[in-house]
């Protein structure tokens, strides 16, 4: 499955914050609304924190 490629990839190059942002937005179908730029902005936001 892609998703679980990606998350592994993710959590190989050390992206923990990001890979577990994907996750918790796969379990929140209201965030299909939001657009692509927003989703992965919220992405890049949890791993700089």
């Amino acid at each position: 499955m892609l998703t679980e490629q990606t998350l592994d990839k993710l959590y190989a190059m050390k992206l923990s914050g990001m890979a577990d942002a994907f996750k918790e937005q796969l379990q929140q179908p209201s965030l299909q609304n939001l657009s692509f730029e927003e989703r992965f902005g919220l992405l890049v936001d949890r791993q700089w924190t």
